[in-house]
Order: C-alpha cells, then sequence, then structure tokens
C-alpha cells in the first residue's frame, strides 16, 4: 500500500472518519455492482479523485503495479472459464478496490488514520476493549488490502487452474491461514518496536497525573 503524500486538496482536508466510511461504501458498491459499464464508470470516478487529490500518474501506477499481474492472469482464467464479460468485471473490482484503498492511505497520515479508528472505538473501552489497539489493527487491515487481494486471487487461480469451478469459497481457508501467518509477522515487529511499552507508559502517566 502507498505511503502518505502530503498536499492541501480537498481530498487531503477531508475528515479521515470521511474518508473511511466513503472507502468502506466503495467496497459494498464494488462487490453488489454486477455491470460492466457501472463498474467502469466507478474505477474511471475513483481515478479523476486522484486528479482532485493532486496525485502524480506515478502514484497512481504505484497503487496498481502490486496487481497487474495478477489482474491479467484472472482476466486470462476469468476469460477461459465464464468469458470475457465476466473476466473484464473481475479486473474492473480489484482495480476499482485498490484505486480506493489507495486513496484513502495517500492522502491520509496513518497516525491520523489510527486515532480516527481509535476514537470509533472508545466506547467499546467501557467493556475492556482496547481502542488503541483496534485502532492500529484496522489501519493496518487497510494498508495491506492491496496484499489481500494479491494473496486471494492467486489462491482462486490455483484452484482454477485445478479445475474447481467454485474457487472462491475454497479460497477462504488458505487465505484465513495466510492472513493469520502475516498478523503474526506484524505482531512481532509491533512488539520489536515497543508498541506495548510506550501503551502502557501512557497509561500509567495517565495513573500518576490523576493521583496528582
Amino acid at each position: 500500500m502507498q505511503r502518505y503524500s502530503p498536499g492541501d486538496s480537498p481530498i487531503h482536508r477531508a475528515a479521515p472518519g470521511a474518508k473511511l466510511v466513503a472507502l468502506f461504501a466503495i467496497g459494498v458498491l464494488i462487490a453488489l455492482l454486477s455491470s460492466t459499464p457501472a463498474l467502469a464508470a466507478l474505477s474511471a470516478l475513483i481515478m479523476a479523485l486522484f486528479l482532485i487529490a493532486r496525485l502524480s500518474v506515478r502514484d497512481t501506477a504505484q497503487a496498481l503495479s502490486p496487481v497487474i499481474l495478477v489482474a491479467a492472469a484472472v482476466f486470462a482464467l476469468q476469460w477461459w472459464l465464464t468469458g470475457i464479460g465476466e473476466a473484464l468485471r473481475s479486473v474492473l473490482r480489484i482495480f476499482a478496490l485498490v484505486l480506493a484503498a489507495s486513496l484513502v492511505t495517500l492522502t491520509t497520515p496513518f497516525s491520523r488514520m489510527i486515532d480516527t479508528l481509535a476514537a470509533a472505538a472508545g466506547p467499546l473501552a467501557a467493556f475492556g476493549f482496547n481502542p488503541a489497539r483496534f485502532g492500529l489493527a484496522a489501519a493496518l487491515v487497510i494498508r495491506f488490502i492491496p496484499v489481500l487481494m494479491n494473496d486471494f486471487r492467486e489462491i482462486e487461480m490455483a484452484r482454477a487452474a485445478r479445475g474447481s469451478r467454485r474457487p472462491a469459497l475454497g479460497a477462504a481457508g488458505p487465505l484465513i491461514i495466510k492472513t493469520l501467518r502475516m498478523t503474526d509477522t506484524l505482531s512481532e515487529a509491533i512488539l520489536a518496536r515497543g508498541f506495548e511499552t510506550r501503551e502502557e507508559a501512557m497509561r500509567g502517566g495517565g495513573r500518576s497525573d490523576a493521583a496528582r
């Protein structure tokens, strides 16, 4: 996923919460749309938002580069299995989702994304839930959408190549395993960078202030 690209566009200035809600809505819309022209129009709209955000062609190309080869393979496989119409729709869904997620991360500082998600989970603290951890975890999920999409498509293609006609359902198991492995790696990296230590220090400082 792309790193934050500083700017002063309307999209940069938009509230992180609004952008995250829009990203969720776009994801639902992508899943629901079954018309090739509609998916193409949605992809074009998202690319227009890149222009409004004054992001460069290089930013757009870097957002799509991780999935181009996978998208090409998905297109070829879907064309062979179900026809060109479904092949086009599959590729458009991939591009639209990756572009939308990249637009959010390119125009939103990672720290603000974490803070927004943590604030949204604040009411759950009364039930012993940790909003800070939730904010970090949810922000990482958003940043790793393209990685998960790549993994899913690779698994889907492997199953289809072995003759499975319903690869999407069967891909869930291997995808969950790969995601859990990635989660373990990320957890180790977060612990190595002292996130838990800083969090405990902040809580300790808050208790000390309250005692004074």
